[in-house]
């Protein structure tokens, strides 16, 4: 590596010039020494050769210097060349995350200790489904900044023994009294307080689905078990939830309920890595819902019920018994397929207010370009198709709703999942980036800066994600599980129980209002406006990929991270199943981002210099860099009669792959 001029030596080295004169003086010195009558001609012909060795030092010190620091010419100083002369860019080494390799079964989530708690639930003899319920309990345990009884899922489930695919949604609804113009006078309402809280869900799916796909041979309380024993007992905060905690605790402090959870009694400090949070209340309502005859009665309708609506209610929200009494999980027999990827695979989601039909459009029309995995990883045309790819997907996302509740959307979402259309984006695609209007999405309602739904920016900036959990399973018979849960922002409404001690969600945020864009960067999309009863959108893309013909699953994926679900989703597909790299290599590789709206492509640090300059001058592009992005990921793949996985490293926990 050359230093350039102006960088700072090793304390060790000196300049040019000092270790040049010390080591002369050393040898003149010994060799002094050794021969007293060296003649003065010699001591003469060494200086003036110490003299031109000092000077050409200098005169190539000033050249590299020069060379170096022409910043006009960034690509010529960091593109490389193999000896063939093809372009290679200097890619980041692997991460330290686990790659795990398993030969029945498999468990991906956000926390190790709760991908171990699915497994176990595998060894003794549940399904998919049953160690989903136990490993998101324990993520809402562990991880109550993103998950928890308080919020809700999305949730898509493959079938080994039928060959089927089917969506579960456990979405979280707006009550009765809500209306699409609530948050417009007080926006911050939309993300703080009572009144941003949504009907919780999780519960409700939950005991559905154990009901309908569970094994039969793990009861109910065991999956409740370890989470009980977490919360009862106490566990180690880990770095991601006390970077959390830190970054809000002022906002902890200043409301009861939170300050109750999260601040140390013995410290008086919000808790910091590596000290033990017990979470008793939240422990003993794991135990009633464990025990109880009807969880779905106790906690929706019966005692438990009356306590929430009073606690909501009594503090101006919305959330009351009729709300909670109405709520239902939706089951969709037939959910999105997308049919034309390469060879025999089928991809599967669920519908919106999912944005899967958005995830799976990036996928297919970079399949269009690439279907053999004849790819080469350091030709940016790839790069620019894919960052084109998002923005005509992303564009398409502003008009998409519940569609239960909208009809254009249903009708949007038939389209997108042809392959006409697919080929239609592919052709469309430019070398090089056009105008905003040109990729099809809708910017008239884009607010001007002052009217954008910011209320605690900083805060949000600096969390490395959003409220969002993913876990990704595949057993030992071949049943697959992706399943997305969140209570929207982090820690959700930043209210909680006093006496059940569940975190709400604010799930309201994810709505839009009319003249707002969300605090995820969304527009408002009319598509999205409230109404009592429906679903907000959402970016969750939990997926899986099988073979048709074969009855085999091949991938399950999905992520947390709010609007770079997709994005992030889309290129650990992309690079698994196109590209022909491992699920590790696929979620380690620098990602970019690009939401349509902002105009700009956000990518992060570790992106190759060289390869954006490329992109830039070449192909047009524009980018904001960011250490990195929000966006974790947990992926598996079955290859060979093995399960391999790996649980993204940008989430500062202890999360791993676990199974057998």
């Amino acid at each position: 590596m050359i230093t350039r001029v102006g960088d700072v030596e090793s304390p060790r080295r000196g300049s040019p010039s000092e270790v040049f004169s010390s080591d002369i003086n050393h040898i003149h010195m010994n060799r002094k020494e050794e021969k007293k009558g060296c003649s003065k001609w010699t001591t003469i012909a060494f200086g003036v050769l110490a003299i031109l060795f000092l000077l050409s030092t200098i005169a190539l010190a000033i050249v590299v210097g020069i060379k170096y620091s022409e910043d006009d010419k960034p690509t010529e100083k960091i593109i490389q060349r193999d000896e063939n002369g093809k372009v290679q860019f200097d890619w980041p080494t692997p991460s330290g995350s686990l790659f795990a390799h398993y030969k029945k079964a498999a468990v991906t989530s956000d926390h190790g200790l709760c991908s171990e708690i699915g497994r176990d639930i595998l060894i003794e003899g549940g399904n998919a489904v049953d160690a989903m319920i136990a490993s998101l309990l324990c993520i809402g345990t562990v991880n109550p900044q993103s998950s928890g009884i308080g919020g809700g899922f999305v949730m898509t489930l493959y079938n080994a023994s039928t060959g089927m695919c089917q969506t579960i949604n456990a979405r979280e609804t707006a009550p009765a009294a809500a209306s699409e113009t609530m948050f417009v006078a007080n926006p911050k309402e939309s993300v703080m307080g009572y009144k941003s809280i949504a009907t919780p869900s999780e519960l409700h799916g939950f005991w559905t689905v154990f009901n309908m796909y569970g094994s039969g041979k793990v009861t109910w309380a065991r999956l409740f078990q370890p989470s009980i024993t977490l919360a009862h007992n106490g566990f180690p905060v880990s770095s991601n939830l006390a970077m959390v905690l830190a970054d809000k605790e002022k906002y902890i402090r200043e409301e009861a309920t939170m300050k109750d959870i999260f601040v140390n009694p013995k410290t008086n400090r919000v808790y910091e890595e590596g000290d033990i949070l017990k979470r008793q209340r939240l422990a003993s309502t794991y135990a009633l819902l464990a025990n109880a005859t009807d969880p779905v009665e106790l906690f929706y309708k019966g005692g438990m019920a009356q306590t929430i609506a009073g606690e909501i209610t009594d503090n101006g929200g919305f959330v009351n018994e009729s709300d909670l009494a109405s709520y239902e999980t939706l089951i969709d027999d037939a959910p999105l397929l997308s049919t034309h990827l390469p060879g025999d695979y089928e991809m599967c989601g669920p519908p919106p207010p999912s944005s899967f039909v958005i995830t799976q459009s990036i996928i297919q029309v970079m399949a269009q370009f690439y279907k053999d995995d004849q790819v080469d990883l350091d030709d940016p045309l790839v790069y620019h198709r894919l960052i084109e790819a998002e923005k005509f997907a992303y564009a398409q996302r502003t008009k998409l709703g519940d569609i239960k509740f909208v009809e254009s959307a249903r009708a949007l979402v038939d389209d997108m999942m042809t392959e006409e259309h697919t080929k239609k984006i592919a052709a469309l695609i430019k070398e090089t980036a056009q105008p905003l209007d040109y990729y099809g999405g809708e910017k008239k309602d884009m607010p001007n800066s002052e009217q954008e739904l910011q209320p605690d920016s900083e805060t949000i900036n600096k969390a490395p994600d959003h409220g969002t959990s993913h876990v990704s399973i595949i057993d030992a018979h071949g049943n697959a599980v992706s399943c997305t849960s969140t209570v929207n922002q982090i820690l959700g409404s930043m209210r909680a129980s006093p006496t059940l001690g569940i975190v709400w969600n604010d799930q309201m945020d994810d709505f839009s209002t009319p003249g707002l864009k969300n605090s995820f960067g969304y527009a408002p999309s009319e598509t999205n406006f409230i109404q009592p009863g429906k679903r907000p959108m959402s970016s969750m893309s939990p997926m899986i990929i099988y073979n048709k013909n074969e009855n085999r699953v091949e991938m399950v994926a999905g992520a947390s991270g709010g609007s770079y679900i997709i994005s992030s989703t889309a290129q650990t597909v992309i690079r698994t199943l196109l590209f022909n790299q491992t699920v590790k290599a696929a979620i380690d590789a620098p990602r970019f981002h690009n939401q349509y709206l902002p105009e700009a492509t956000e990518t992060e640090e570790a992106m190759p210099k060289a390869l954006r300059d490329v992109l830039v001058e070449q192909y047009k592009q524009n980018f904001t860099v960011v250490p990195r992005q929000k966006s974790v990921v947990q992926a598996l793949i079955s290859l060979e009669g093995f399960v391999e996985g790996n649980s993204d490293f940008r989430r500062k926990t202890a999360t791993y792959p676990a199974g057998y």
